[in-house]
């Protein structure tokens, strides 16, 4: 797959990902009429995907960041709160998509080995 589909694959995943958690806790903040996790998560997952799309390689490091950190904050408390199939559901909802948006940012940035001349 070409740098550019990796890319653009990356910064779908990652605005998907950013949309869906967006309108989650915007609809939790409109019932709890408390907004400031919303807006939490709109600065942390809008702006992840603005660094992303205009600094590739620092976009890569803040999504696995965020994946990293989500994982280490929210898995403790579902192993204990969720049977297997929903813990799976919830990591796939929230830590797996920046993690794989930022494994496909970097392959998209890496530079192509060269082959030396005559092999």
């Amino acid at each position: 797959m070409s740098s550019r589909h990796l890319r653009s694959v990356a910064m779908a995943l990652a605005l998907a990902w950013a949309c869906w958690w967006v309108f989650f806790e915007l609809a939790e903040g409109i019932g709890d009429r408390q907004f400031g996790q919303a807006i939490v998560f709109v600065v942390a997952m809008f702006g992840a995907v603005i660094i992303a799309w205009r600094w590739p390689v620092i976009g890569a490091m803040v999504f696995l960041m965020e994946g990293v950190l989500s994982a280490a904050i929210f898995a403790p408390h579902w192993a204990h709160r969720f049977r297997v199939h929903e813990f799976l559901v919830m990591f796939a909802m929230m830590p797996l998509p920046p993690l794989a948006a930022g494994v496909l940012l970097l392959l998209s940035v890496r530079k192509p080995a060269t082959r030396a001349a005559g092999h």
